[in-house]
């Protein structure tokens, strides 16, 4: 069992941290001195692109509901 430990000799969570891998870590790949593009710079959208999608979703549901009522009787 765990021996409680002296108050001169207890250990910081440095020394022996429970789960290594929870050790906060800062990531210094990208700071405030780094700019980075637009992300809207660089979307191109057709004109009317999906705006089949929700004819497609009707057709796919109205098909399940056939299946479903079919398998059910």
């Amino acid at each position: 069992m765990n021996e409680p430990q002296p108050s001169g000799q207890r250990q910081t969570t440095d020394d022996a941290p429970l789960n290594p891998a929870l050790k906060p870590e800062r990531d210094a790949s990208y700071g405030p001195d780094q700019q980075g593009t637009d992300p809207m710079a660089s979307v191109s959208v057709q004109k009317d692109e999906g705006r089949a999608w929700p004819m497609i979703w009707a057709v796919v549901t109205i098909v399940c509901v056939i299946i479903a009522i079919l398998l059910l009787l």
